[in-house]
């Protein structure tokens, strides 16, 4: 990020010295209808359990009793 689009203000609170930084506005996110869609069910192949790989990491997507996902390492 450009330094310049920082500000910055100083105060002192309750003896201590407070240094509160504003950032620009984060970027404008992609619309959810442009971005790949995949239906848990499909990639679990019906199951519970899938495997997702990331370069040379692989992670299990889990769908719970409960219908909800769980992605660990």
């Amino acid at each position: 990020m450009d330094v310049r689009s920082r500000k910055s203000i100083t105060r002192q609170y309750c003896g201590q010295l407070l240094i509160m930084t504003f950032h620009a506005a984060p970027p404008k996110h992609t619309p959810t209808d442009t971005l790949p869609t995949y239906q848990a069910k499909d990639l679990t192949e019906g199951g519970d359990l899938a495997q997702i790989v990331l370069e040379d990491q692989t992670y299990t997507l889990r769908v719970t009793r409960a219908g909800k996902l769980i992605l660990t390492k």
